[in-house]
């Protein structure tokens, strides 16, 4: 099983939606997408809007991959369910979100090998077919986490004002 997620943001994900719904026509493998507030509804998914977060924790530690956007929350849930993590950042120039903070997560994601990142939506199928491997251990760092947070949001708080 597949399990993908889209967060809580109020802008549709389409791009990804649709990419795991053409997975999903061609493959028998079961494949539940978390919608949150996205507008794409797919035909071959099954799907639903939110669940609490322990009924999400159990789905992750039965998926044989986790898709997902950049969110903090996911990565550090798919660390946790020492699941393949494949992370699809939601991106401005598809109206997905408002900047590109995102592509930022996904970017020190791959480079710590938590996952790995897809930017191009024509890859992802291939991706969740040799997914990415699960890091050898995982300890949360909240805090320099946390600071490499601060620091992002705080370039793309920088850039903005200019």
């Amino acid at each position: 099983m597949i399990y993908v997620t889209l967060g809580t943001m109020f802008l549709d994900f389409p791009r990804l939606i649709g990419k795991m719904d053409t997975i999903a026509a061609e493959t028998a493998e079961v494949i539940i997408v978390q919608l949150g507030l996205s507008k794409t509804i797919p035909r071959h998914c099954e799907y639903f809007d939110f669940k609490s977060h322990e009924e999400v924790l159990a789905i992750q530690s039965e998926a044989r991959v986790i898709v997902g956007h950049a969110g903090i929350g996911v990565t550090l849930d798919a660390l946790r369910a020492r699941r393949p993590f494949i992370i699809v950042p939601r991106l401005k120039r598809y109206q997905e979100h408002m900047n590109d903070h995102q592509r930022e997560i996904a970017k020190a994601v791959q480079r710590r090998g938590w996952g790995r990142m897809i930017l191009d939506i024509a890859e992802l199928q291939e991706a969740c077919a040799n997914p990415p491997r699960v890091p050898a251990s995982y300890e949360p760092a909240r805090e320099p986490l946390l600071a490499a947070v601060r620091r992002m949001v705080d370039r793309v708080a920088q850039e903005k004002a200019r």
